[in-house]
């Protein structure tokens, strides 16, 4: 009797397979949720505008195709030849954290836009992978909207070198900058994570590496030595896999993930005016 009992009390029990299937689907959904908290750190927007920097500029609101509003600001030089540029920004806070960077860019005779996407800044929506690229083709097709056929460059800088290289699959992009860049979400989950197959579980993709393969418009990568967060390697690797035939890699030694500019100096500015023919602008040069 107690054989019967206990198996019917197995029989009245889930399978193991399903048992199984609940258990990684559970999982999956806790990596999905600890994965978008390690990739997105949006903020809010505070007080602080390009004129607090002595930059004119004006407002952009800009439309996605599945309904978004994406703030932005577009910092037009005054020089009708003006290289333009479209400056993707990073994974934490928001444009306003980057107007040292759209000074420096403007004061070097470029024209910036700069934007929010979905969910930082003021813009609407909430980050997600896809949606970042929609964000990035929006402000693409905004931007050429207004400068009557110039050739459009795009920089990119960390998660935004991401972006910024799919967009240059989809768009007619003159140039492509990346600084601080991955080659992929999921060789960084590798690299955060050491655990086996925890890439399996990492559903962004947000491969760079992909997508410079296919590219051959000219390109610069822009990478600190010392980068602690996003090693020089990844750098050195997405200059080489480049289908590109003109591409320089400019290391930046002692330069860490936020400090390229600084580490760098007016070498800096010189290397991205003379990439993107800004007025005053040298012969190139550097690895290729």
């Amino acid at each position: 009797m107690a054989g019967e009992g206990n198996g019917g009390r197995r029989g009245r029990g889930w399978p193991a397979w399903l048992l199984g299937a609940v258990g990684l689907a559970l999982l999956g959904w806790l990596m999905w949720q600890l994965e978008r908290s390690m990739l997105y750190f949006p903020t809010r927007l505070g007080n602080t505008t390009p004129a607090t920097w002595g930059i004119p500029y004006a407002d952009a609101r800009i439309a996605t195709p599945d309904g978004e509003t994406l703030g932005g600001w577009w910092c037009a030089r005054p020089e009708p030849g003006a290289p333009v540029l479209l400056f993707l920004h990073g994974n934490a806070g928001n444009r306003e954290d980057r107007l040292h960077n759209v000074a420096g860019l403007w004061r070097a005779g470029i024209s910036v836009l700069i934007i929010d996407y979905r969910g930082y800044g003021d813009s609407t929506g909430r980050p997600e992978e896809d949606g970042l690229y929609r964000d990035g083709a929006a402000a693409f097709d905004w931007l050429a909207e207004r400068v009557g056929g110039r050739p459009i460059a795009l920089f990119g800088r960390s998660l935004g070198g991401a972006v910024a290289a799919r967009v240059a699959l989809e768009r007619p992009v003159a140039r492509l900058v990346l600084e601080s860049t991955f080659t992929s979400a999921r060789e960084m989950a590798r690299r955060m994570l050491p655990l086996p197959g925890i890439d399996k579980l990492v559903r962004s993709r947000f491969d760079t590496l992909a997508a410079v393969e296919r590219l051959t418009v000219p390109l610069l990568v822009i990478h600190g030595e010392a980068d602690e967060m996003i090693p020089f390697a990844m750098g050195q690797a997405l200059h080489a896999a480049a289908g590109s035939a003109d591409k320089t890699l400019r290391a930046v030694p002692g330069g860490h993930h936020n400090d390229t500019y600084l580490v760098a100096g007016e070498a800096y500015w010189g290397w991205l005016r003379d990439f993107l023919g800004a007025p005053g602008a040298g012969p190139g040069g550097g690895t290729r």
